[in-house]
């Protein structure tokens, strides 16, 4: 089925879905790294701001956006992130020191970026005395565009932009250039620790392939996937979605959204503590009130990684219902019956379904926790299938 709604072709709007797709990307990444909420579109601006003042040409400032965007996608399935890992502090810390080139490997995968993408990504923790990761390239060996990003990852990171200030000029001589400090100065000082979001540069991107935005769509599923620990489940949760919206006869464009929704839902389990896996994992039954806060807050957690990624604001309503009730004791708003989006029901019994031992356990959760035809939808998919 077409995910995506048909762009006719235009070649301006297959890059401003792929560039929606990345923004998606890098959102993941953030919050597999821990970092804040749209930390990755702050990185991807602060970047190309800095770069006006650093007199980085302009082919490597739309680079610096792109690899601003996925600086943290590394950390997706790298051990010192990964959902219920738990390792000694040392081989944890060793394990992130492989984020950079793990991110970019991933922007080598990806066609479609302007060339320094991956190298940009690959040495924005290197540092000025040769003590960075992962290649311990040293002094002008360290390329500017690379350091602007980390000046720019590092600006972003500061609870307080004045802190970034003091951060920057004690690093001189160790982390970056004195000149490099110089201009990070002279930079935070003219915008006045200001940064205006920027769209991004969509004509540095090369043509967009027909099944591009698919693939990469796939990709980053199987990624939230491997790094949750559970390999597959986006298609398991696809298929039957799928086969129970047909029998449901969903609109064509909530077919997409809820098959968008099945492969992205996972994305707010990355924000997850180890406090809250472990919880999960010890008591989690997909037909019992015991969890539903952690599910609800993962819910919402995916529906804010839509915000503002226009390609993918249909699909935010869909994530953000799947905890909620058919009888209105859900969460996290206690929508009942039809206030609930057909296709976040589906979803939501889908992934129930996918998550039980005994699969005729979810024909009693019928008319409490879903909605009774779209449980004899999914049941009748499910033995379709078998």
């Amino acid at each position: 089925m077409t995910l995506f709604q048909d762009t006719g072709g235009d070649p301006r709007a297959q890059q401003r879905l792929l560039a929606d797709l990345l923004a998606l990307y890098g959102a993941v990444g953030d919050a597999a790294r821990g970092c804040r909420p749209q930390t990755s579109g702050r990185v991807a601006a602060t970047a190309v701001s800095l770069a006006g003042v650093a007199g980085i040409a302009p082919d490597l400032t739309d680079a610096l956006y792109f690899a601003g965007l996925l600086h943290a996608v590394g950390a997706i399935g790298n051990r010192a992130h990964r959902a219920g890992e738990t390792l000694p502090e040392r081989i944890a810390r060793m394990e992130d020191w492989d984020v950079p080139a793990q991110g970019a490997r991933i922007a080598e995968t990806i066609a479609e970026l302007p060339p320094a993408t991956a190298d940009l990504i690959r040495w924005q923790a290197e540092r000025w005395d040769g003590t960075g990761y992962p290649d311990q390239l040293r002094w002008h060996g360290i390329p500017r565009a690379a350091v602007v990003l980390a000046l720019a990852s590092a600006f972003v990171a500061c609870d307080d932009p004045e802190e970034s200030l003091g951060f920057v000029t004690d690093g001189a001589g160790r982390a970056y250039s004195p000149e490099m400090a110089r201009t990070f100065t002279m930079w935070f000082h003219t915008v006045g620790g200001e940064v205006a979001a920027v769209a991004p540069p969509l004509d540095a991107l090369a043509p967009v392939l027909a099944d591009a935005h698919a693939t990469l769509l796939d990709r980053i599923a199987d990624r939230i996937d491997a790094h949750l620990g559970v390999d597959g489940r986006w298609q398991r949760v696809a298929r039957l979605s799928e086969g129970a919206a047909a029998i449901l006869d969903l609109a064509p464009v909530e077919r997409n959204a809820l098959a968008i929704a099945a492969r992205i839902y996972g994305a707010g389990e990355v924000t997850s503590t180890p406090a809250v896996v472990e919880r999960s994992e010890a008591a989690f039954d997909p037909l019992a009130r015991l969890g539903i806060d952690d599910r609800a807050a993962h819910a919402l957690a995916a529906a804010a990684m839509l915000d503002g990624i226009a390609a993918l604001a249909p699909v935010a309503a869909i994530v953000g219902a799947r905890a909620e009730w058919f009888d209105g004791s859900g969460k996290p708003h206690g929508l009942r019956q039809k206030a609930i989006p057909r296709a976040a029901a589906v979803l939501a019994a889908a992934i129930a379904y996918t998550g039980l031992d005994h699969k005729d356990r979810i024909d009693g959760a019928a008319g409490t926790q879903f909605d009774p035809a779209v449980v004899r939808a999914i049941l009748e998919t499910a033995k379709v299938r078998a």
